[in-house]
């Protein structure tokens, strides 16, 4: 047995800002990571992160506020109610709100480079997204600081259950039959469930929640599972949006088509527009287009579609290995390369606002195809906390020494819709869960 001030579970965005921050404070902390390295499904993202009246901002000459942002989010919340049943923690969304800026300068102090200031999706009603220059990031940024800060990180260590005094939470066991005491709580930062197919079928029993999974396989609802048996409220884990599976880095420099050649949506909008465009199109059969310059420098995303792309030296070639119309993927293709190369801000077809840099085109032979599939990826249930992180009970009462940050809180994560939302609420939450539990 070991013992520390603080059992952090799970080395993701949220974990890894939990832990520097408790660390700093002065805790002893024991970060625990199933996976070999850090940074979790952020490690492998496209690295979009949303922030509110922070310096780049003020660069860009975007006006922003925490009160507008927060007023994106419950826009978000109204627009995808209908479908699920949604609690959203205002106090909390408003608290991420305000304290994003200070996140935004501690990654620039963590060594964070970013290497664009997004245009508005339609989600958003400012600027305020911002893309990381490469998300290995959350890995090689944090690690350094926190062996700096005297965390101790056990890679491989998957923790599987809670262990109470009577009175409170006070350790951790492992599936490698280590026990960790924490003198001060534990924090479940463990990701999400969107790999544990038996637990999404509970929450979701409809088709959608047994679809294939878009991230690392070590999002098994671990925390979730741990926190319900000592007595947490999970809230909003009907929540599992179907989105298609593809990279967001990968559709920058992408369009999307249909058996007629043609495009049919705004390919970087709302997650669940796309999947809605894509069940219109006749048995639900388009793909992704891009060139070999974007399969080469994307080569990991394209391996990781749910099925194999396929190459053309012309478009002709590429139309009859998919099966779309030759004349029509040859005419989408001409309006989309004078459309990106024009430089405008807006594409005329369907108000699309990312593009991919260089701003070339989809030109370099061969052309390449991938099938669109729908999948999902983000699940928004998780843990009610108060404002200090701390897991409630069904009665609204703090379960002591029990705290959660990232995907096992429930609060915010509905309006992950918005783009951005997800990882830096994550960081910024993280951090006050490990100030909190510090003190």
């Amino acid at each position: 047995m070991e013992t520390f001030d603080v059992v952090v579970v799970g080395g993701g965005p949220g974990g890894s800002a939990a832990a520097l921050a408790a660390a700093r404070d002065g805790a002893s902390v024991v970060l625990l990571e199933a996976d070999d390295q850090l940074g979790g499904n952020a490690a492998r993202s496209t690295g979009y992160l949303a922030f509110a009246d922070f310096e780049m901002q003020a660069d860009n000459g975007a006006d922003d506020s925490p009160e507008d942002f927060l007023a994106d989010m419950q826009a978000e919340i109204d627009r995808q109610k209908h479908r699920y049943g949604l609690i959203f923690d205002e106090d909390l969304a408003r608290r991420y709100a305000e304290e994003s800026a200070a996140t935004y300068r501690e990654l620039i102090e963590l060594g964070f480079r970013f290497d664009r200031f997004l245009p508005r999706p339609v989600q958003h009603t400012v600027d305020r997204m911002v893309s990381v220059a490469d998300t290995a990031m959350f890995t090689t940024c944090f690690e350094p600081a926190l062996v700096d800060a005297g965390v101790d990180i056990r890679y491989k260590s998957r923790a599987i259950r809670l262990r109470s005094d009577g009175e409170r939470v006070s350790g951790v066991d492992t599936d490698t039959c280590r026990r960790f005491t924490a003198a001060s709580g534990v924090i479940l930062a463990a990701g999400g469930y969107q790999a544990n197919s038996d637990l999404r079928t509970r929450f979701q029993p409809e088709a959608k929640a047994t679809t294939p999974y878009l991230g690392t396989e070590l999002c098994r609802g671990d925390g979730h599972i741990m926190g319900l048996a000592v007595g947490g409220d999970l809230i909003n884990m009907t929540m599992i949006p179907p989105l298609v599976m593809v990279g967001s880095a990968l559709v920058e420099d992408a369009i999307a088509v249909n058996r007629d050649g043609h495009r049919f949506h705004d390919e970087a909008g709302p997650y669940d527009d796309r999947v809605t465009a894509l069940e219109a199109q006749p048995d639900q059969q388009a793909w992704y287009v891009f060139d070999n310059r974007v399969a080469q420098a994307k080569a990991q995303l394209v391996a990781e579609m749910p099925e194999p792309a396929v190459s053309g030296s012309d478009p002709g070639e590429l139309a009859a290995a998919i099966g779309c119309d030759a004349n029509g993927l040859s005419q989408t293709l001409g309006r989309w390369n004078h459309t990106v190369r024009s430089g405008t801000d807006r594409d005329p077809e369907f108000s699309r606002v990312i593009f991919g840099q260089p701003r070339t085109g989809i030109v370099e032979p061969p052309l390449w195809a991938a099938p669109m599939v729908v999948g999902i990826n983000f699940p928004a249930g998780g843990f009610r906390v108060n404002a200090d992180m701390q897991v409630l009970d069904v009665f609204g009462d703090p379960i002591a020494g029990l705290f959660a940050v990232g995907d096992c809180v429930g609060g915010v994560s509905p309006a992950i819709g918005l783009g951005g939302v997800k990882i830096t609420a994550a960081l910024t939450l993280g951090r006050i869960a490990g100030q909190a539990i510090a003190s």
